[in-house]
């Protein structure tokens, strides 16, 4: 059998590159690096689930104690009780995440998403750029502002 060395030589690269996510030839892209990211994308699926389980309590749980901007926790529990009751559930949709910095501790994203209700009624969305922390092993997010973008 005649291996056509032309394709292979075309398509290794572009299957190698297939699999890449955004890399930045100016910095190492290290395992640690990737599992903050994987960390912070993960913390984003417990915000589906609790728009998902219509769960204000859960919800809320996400943002830090300490979150003062642009609502405080507790302001943010008042705000999920009155949501969920007026619609039950959602549907939690990020359309794009973008990680702007991200460390250990601390970690800031811009994010496009929307917020479906099964009526539709009290749909929502928009651009943020979320401020995340890390306290004890788990990320919260600790300020967000929306966006013009």
């Amino acid at each position: 059998m005649r291996i056509p060395w032309a394709r292979v030589l075309f398509l290794a690269p572009a299957l190698l590159l297939a699999g890449c996510r955004h890399i930045s030839f100016q910095q190492k892209v290290g395992t640690d690096a990737y599992i903050l990211e994987e960390e912070v994308k993960a913390f984003f699926n417990e915000v589906k689930t609790a728009f998902a389980g219509g769960n204000a309590q859960a919800l809320a749980s996400l943002f830090s104690s300490s979150i003062t901007h642009p609502m405080t926790q507790a302001q943010i529990l008042s705000w999920g009780q009155k949501f969920f009751a007026e619609n039950k559930s959602a549907r939690f949709v990020v359309e794009k995440l973008s990680l702007d910095s991200l460390g250990p501790l601390q970690a800031t994203v811009t994010m496009a998403y929307r917020v479906e209700t099964l009526d539709g009624k009290g749909n929502f969305g928009g651009v943020e750029r979320d401020s995340l922390v890390k306290k004890g092993g788990r990320w919260y997010i600790s300020a967000w502002d929306k966006t013009g973008d």
